[in-house]
């Protein structure tokens, strides 16, 4: 029996929480996070991706949501070289470090013990939702200017060992990786390690990824919608709302649907996330999208029938 979880990558963007979509009542995050549950069955942690997570907080969502909701972390920024705020360090590692004069830092800034620290930290909070069973996935979301190389390849692998036990999804946002020869390597490195290739939705340009969907983890496979406002993607200095600002209509919708109940057979669970976090728009295109595969509610559904229902 397999399952599809639909959800967004985020429960507190600024541009949701000031939509309206939330009533007044829900006041802090937690409450947000309570409300947002009634709905979906699953979210993405952005904020991870800025911060590690205390433990505290982790402890705090699983409190507000049922037990069956199942929270997917976006891997800290430095683990995929994005540059990050010095103050987003935890603090013991932040403490005696010889960084004056720098407001944002990389990965490789930082000394070898002091990166083995920052990892062993990152790992201990996620294995507290892994530990509880709340974990769905982590997630390692690469710039554009990580493109194919031997070496980067042998990082996927590095992060694929490190991660275990921890169910793993890899999104690459260079076509390099997609481009010839280096496609079936880099499938081939995913398939072997169990890591989850995730498939993506987002504007048609030079150096974006083409839509493909190849299932690699027996475990599951991720679908992360990022808009189609191709526009917006080609400007410079833009807002990361700006970006994202694009409302799927129905016809799209009910075209991805198609893809979903096609790969959902091949695999024990499917997860289907929106990351256009403009307003409401991610929160009402799931939704949508749940009525088309015949969800209801804030469950999953599990699949027994081959065919979906898409009205």
């Amino acid at each position: 029996m397999s399952e599809i979880r639909i959800g967004t990558c985020s429960w507190m963007d600024r541009s949701l929480v000031a939509s309206g979509w939330y009533p007044k009542s829900a006041k802090d995050p937690e409450d947000k996070l309570k409300f947002y549950s009634q709905h979906f069955d699953t979210v993405e942690v952005d904020s991870s991706f800025y911060a590690i997570p205390k433990e505290k907080s982790i402890y705090a969502w699983a409190l507000r949501t049922p037990p069956n909701f199942l929270f997917n972390v976006k891997a800290f920024g430095l683990f995929t070289f994005h540059a990050i705020s010095l103050k987003s360090l935890p603090l013991e590692i932040r403490d005696g470090m010889n960084l004056a004069r720098r407001d944002r830092v990389k990965l490789f800034d930082l000394e070898r013990s002091v990166r083995s620290l920052l990892w062993e930290v990152f790992y201990r909070r996620i294995y507290v939702l892994h530990n509880m069973g709340r974990l769905g996935y982590l997630l390692f979301q690469f710039p554009p200017w990580f493109k194919y190389e031997a070496k980067t390849l042998e990082y996927i692998r590095f992060l694929a060992k490190k991660s275990r036990p921890f169910k793993v999804a890899v999104e690459i946002r260079h076509r390099s990786w997609l481009e010839d020869d280096n496609k079936a390597a880099f499938l081939k490195l995913l398939e072997d390690e169990n890591l989850a290739y995730v498939a993506v939705d987002e504007p048609k340009l030079v150096w974006t990824v083409p839509f493909e969907w190849p299932v690699t983890a027996s475990w599951g496979t991720v679908l992360r919608l990022h808009g189609r406002n191709s526009e917006a993607w080609m400007k410079k200095n833009i807002s990361v709302a700006e970006r994202f600002a694009y409302r799927y209509d129905e016809t799209e919708l009910r075209s991805i649907a198609e893809e979903v109940a096609a790969r959902i057979e091949q695999v024990p669970s499917a997860y289907v996330m929106f990351n256009n976090c403009f307003r409401d728009f991610a929160v009402k295109n799931a939704l949508q999208m749940k009525r088309y595969l015949g969800m209801g509610g804030g469950s999953t559904l599990e699949v027994e029938q081959k065919n979906l229902p898409m009205d």
